[in-house]
């Protein structure tokens, strides 16, 4: 989709948090969120993946404005603490998949929340913040002339979908990320819940089951039972202790920590996509 020539637009919520509860050996879902990247291809995720690195590094045609994005955060933070709430913490993962997004939108001259490829807020986080899991959520908003980080921010505060990301109570952390290109300024905002975090990144590409096994220790919560789905898709089960992972076909593949809830069901958190070769 082209980029409207309207001066003054930002993207319409969405939320994206499959968060499931599994029950027993059932899982009861609800709202599941179909995309077109689920049926895509091992060589398109990585294609895709590799346009999002090959953004951070020439943003787009255009020039990152880490000021402005620093600005953003201020500002979403002094808005939380007029409803007494706590600040997001900056999130350098989220901030980097902000920035890819941002970017991507000035070099394709597109404006959504799916790239063209139909690759989800989710699917960047997915991939470029690889260390935590939990739900993701993003606001967009483009302008031309000279707005700053209070128009954008004045912007999302009037819209009751970017209002509820700007002060949701299930996200923790967010990464904000600016450019400026063409006379255009983009911003991109990845809010998260850092439900899980890893204790280091997780490799885009693994080589073996005990490669898997040794990324996930040291994880805070230590993760104890975790799925691995297909991207898009759900457990069928609960999964047996991390101990016991299974071993994994070639292709791309999905961590799912299942955090322990309520009258003993199961919390089905999002984690990063990788590619088992």
């Amino acid at each position: 989709m082209g980029a409207s020539s309207d001066p003054l637009l930002w993207g319409e919520l969405i939320l994206i948090n499959r968060r499931e509860a599994l029950v027993g050996a059932l899982i009861a879902v609800a709202a599941p969120i179909a995309t077109q990247a689920e049926a895509a291809t091992a060589s398109s995720w990585l294609s895709y993946e590799n346009r999002l690195r090959q953004r951070l590094g020439d943003a787009g045609g255009g020039r990152f404005d880490e000021g402005f994005a620093r600005a953003l955060l201020g500002e979403v933070n002094g808005f939380r603490a007029s409803h007494r709430m706590g600040g997001y913490q900056w999130d350098e993962g989220l901030a980097a998949t902000a920035r890819a997004h941002a970017a991507d939108m000035a070099a394709r001259n597109y404006f959504a929340h799916n790239a063209p490829e139909g690759f989800t807020p989710f699917d960047r986080a997915s991939l470029i913040a690889r260390d935590l899991a939990g739900p993701v959520a993003e606001n967009l908003a483009w302008r031309t002339g000279g707005p700053t980080a209070r128009t954008f921010e004045d912007m999302w505060e009037m819209s009751p979908g970017h209002r509820k990301n700007l002060l949701k109570t299930d996200c923790t952390h967010a990464g904000y990320g600016v450019v400026r290109a063409g006379g255009k300024v983009f911003a991109v905002g990845v809010y998260a819940g850092a439900q899980v975090r890893l204790a280091r990144p997780m490799p885009l590409k693994l080589s073996s089951p005990q490669e898997l096994t040794t990324m996930l220790a040291g994880s805070h919560p230590q993760i104890q039972r975790v799925a691995f789905t297909r991207p898009g898709e759900n457990p069928s089960t609960v999964p047996a202790p991390l101990s016991k992972a299974p071993a994994l076909a070639p292709g791309i593949w999905q961590m799912r920590p299942c955090k322990p809830a309520a009258n003993g069901l199961f919390d089905v958190l999002n984690g990063p996509t990788f590619f088992v070769a």
